[in-house]
Protein backbone atom coordinates (compact mmCIF):
# COMPACT_ATOMS: atom_id res chain seq x y z
CA UNK A 1 0.00 0.00 0.00
CA UNK A 2 1.60 3.20 -0.84
CA UNK A 3 0.98 6.82 0.85
CA UNK A 4 -1.29 8.33 -1.55
CA UNK A 5 -3.84 5.37 -0.45
CA UNK A 6 -3.23 6.05 3.53
CA UNK A 7 -3.53 9.65 3.13
CA UNK A 8 -6.94 9.14 1.53
CA UNK A 9 -7.93 6.53 4.60
CA UNK A 10 -6.74 9.21 6.78
CA UNK A 11 -8.38 12.40 5.04
CA UNK A 12 -12.11 9.77 4.78
CA UNK A 13 -11.22 9.24 8.88
CA UNK A 14 -11.57 12.77 9.28
CA UNK A 15 -14.09 13.76 7.75
CA UNK A 16 -16.11 11.05 9.07
CA UNK A 17 -15.24 13.02 12.17
CA UNK A 18 -16.26 15.72 11.37
CA UNK A 19 -19.51 14.96 10.34
CA UNK A 20 -20.26 12.70 13.29
CA UNK A 21 -18.64 14.80 15.95
CA UNK A 22 -20.75 18.13 17.38
CA UNK A 23 -24.56 17.51 15.51
CA UNK A 24 -26.43 18.35 17.85
CA UNK A 25 -30.62 17.50 16.71
CA UNK A 26 -33.14 20.35 17.35
CA UNK A 27 -36.83 18.44 18.07
CA UNK A 28 -39.02 19.46 15.12
CA UNK A 29 -41.70 21.52 15.82
CA UNK A 30 -45.15 19.55 16.20
CA UNK A 31 -47.69 19.93 13.62
CA UNK A 32 -49.97 21.25 16.50
CA UNK A 33 -47.58 24.02 18.17
CA UNK A 34 -49.30 27.99 17.51
CA UNK A 35 -47.34 31.03 17.41
CA UNK A 36 -47.93 33.25 20.07
CA UNK A 37 -48.92 36.67 19.76
CA UNK A 38 -47.17 39.43 21.85
CA UNK A 39 -49.56 39.27 24.86
CA UNK A 40 -48.98 35.30 25.17
CA UNK A 41 -44.95 35.57 24.79
CA UNK A 42 -44.77 38.37 27.36
CA UNK A 43 -47.39 36.18 30.09
CA UNK A 44 -45.27 33.01 28.83
CA UNK A 45 -41.64 34.16 29.71
CA UNK A 46 -42.23 37.21 32.19
CA UNK A 47 -40.67 35.41 35.38
CA UNK A 48 -40.04 32.19 33.74
CA UNK A 49 -36.46 30.51 32.04
CA UNK A 50 -36.64 28.41 28.78
CA UNK A 51 -33.82 25.77 29.31
CA UNK A 52 -32.29 23.58 27.19
CA UNK A 53 -28.66 21.89 26.58
CA UNK A 54 -26.22 23.35 23.65
CA UNK A 55 -24.31 21.65 21.06
CA UNK A 56 -21.29 21.59 23.71
CA UNK A 57 -23.60 19.59 26.03
CA UNK A 58 -23.83 21.92 29.00
CA UNK A 59 -27.22 23.47 29.72
CA UNK A 60 -27.95 26.84 29.71
CA UNK A 61 -31.50 28.72 30.21
CA UNK A 62 -32.49 32.28 29.35
CA UNK A 63 -34.77 34.29 32.23
CA UNK A 64 -36.90 36.78 31.37
CA UNK A 65 -37.87 40.05 33.23
CA UNK A 66 -40.38 42.26 32.74
CA UNK A 67 -37.99 45.04 32.52
CA UNK A 68 -37.05 43.73 29.07
CA UNK A 69 -33.65 42.22 30.39
CA UNK A 70 -33.01 38.53 29.54
CA UNK A 71 -30.56 36.63 31.43
CA UNK A 72 -28.75 34.14 29.99
CA UNK A 73 -26.81 31.38 31.77
CA UNK A 74 -24.61 29.08 30.41
CA UNK A 75 -23.55 26.05 33.10
CA UNK A 76 -20.17 26.71 34.75
CA UNK A 77 -20.04 30.65 33.25
CA UNK A 78 -21.02 33.92 34.51
CA UNK A 79 -24.31 35.11 33.63
CA UNK A 80 -24.33 37.93 30.99
CA UNK A 81 -27.45 40.52 30.53
CA UNK A 82 -29.39 40.77 27.80
CA UNK A 83 -32.55 42.31 26.51
CA UNK A 84 -35.38 41.49 24.73
CA UNK A 85 -38.96 42.85 22.75
CA UNK A 86 -42.06 41.29 21.33
CA UNK A 87 -43.63 43.28 18.48
CA UNK A 88 -46.11 41.46 15.84
CA UNK A 89 -45.19 37.98 17.58
CA UNK A 90 -41.74 38.69 16.79
CA UNK A 91 -39.42 38.32 19.78
CA UNK A 92 -35.58 39.90 19.49
CA UNK A 93 -33.15 39.76 21.51
CA UNK A 94 -30.17 42.08 21.69
CA UNK A 95 -26.49 41.77 23.27
CA UNK A 96 -23.12 43.58 23.35
CA UNK A 97 -21.72 40.60 22.47
CA UNK A 98 -24.66 39.16 20.03
CA UNK A 99 -26.37 40.92 16.62
CA UNK A 100 -30.10 41.85 16.83
CA UNK A 101 -31.75 38.14 16.69
CA UNK A 102 -35.66 37.65 16.01
CA UNK A 103 -37.69 34.92 16.09
CA UNK A 104 -41.40 33.47 16.43
CA UNK A 105 -42.06 31.93 20.20
CA UNK A 106 -44.21 28.72 19.23
CA UNK A 107 -45.28 26.36 21.94
CA UNK A 108 -47.24 22.54 22.17
CA UNK A 109 -47.81 21.94 25.42
CA UNK A 110 -44.56 21.95 27.23
CA UNK A 111 -42.08 22.58 24.50
CA UNK A 112 -41.27 26.22 22.74
CA UNK A 113 -39.34 26.98 19.82
CA UNK A 114 -37.59 29.54 18.57
CA UNK A 115 -38.09 29.68 14.47
CA UNK A 116 -37.18 32.50 11.63
CA UNK A 117 -39.93 34.53 11.30
CA UNK A 118 -39.73 34.50 7.39
CA UNK A 119 -38.64 31.21 7.06
CA UNK A 120 -39.67 29.21 9.77
CA UNK A 121 -36.41 27.57 10.04
CA UNK A 122 -36.08 26.04 14.20
CA UNK A 123 -33.27 27.41 15.65
CA UNK A 124 -33.80 26.54 19.18
CA UNK A 125 -36.27 23.86 21.01
CA UNK A 126 -36.80 24.81 24.84
CA UNK A 127 -38.74 23.77 28.02
CA UNK A 128 -40.10 26.63 30.36
CA UNK A 129 -39.85 26.57 33.91
CA UNK A 130 -40.37 29.13 36.86
CA UNK A 131 -37.48 31.27 37.23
Amino acid sequence: MNKEYWSWIFLALVLSGCASSGSHTIKPVSPTAVALDDEQVRSTLIGNKLNNVGPSGLPYSLSFNADGTEIFKLSGNPPETEYWAVKDGVICFTSPKIPKECYRLKKDKDDYWLVDPQTGAVHYHYTLTAQ
